[in-house]
């Protein structure tokens, strides 16, 4: 089931980046849409298939930077 869900997540063109996480959750799929409807679609195709759970970015304090070397 995994793998189905993992195929529909890369097939979602508002998604520009996931992860396939341990824990409770199976996948963090970062996306950029335009409007909450936006995601009620997106999150209605997966729902036949996973349980999903959101969240917002509201704002990113350290963005992504390269490790110290």
């Amino acid at each position: 089931m995994l793998h189905k869900v993992e195929k529909m997540i890369q097939a979602i063109p508002e998604c520009i980046e996931c992860d396939k996480i341990t824990g409770e959750d199976c996948f963090i799929i970062r996306l950029v849409i335009r409007s909450i409807g936006q995601l009620d679609e997106i999150l209605d195709e997966l729902a036949e298939f996973a349980q999903c759970n959101t969240s917002i970015v509201k704002s990113t304090p350290v963005k992504r930077r390269l490790p110290p070397l």
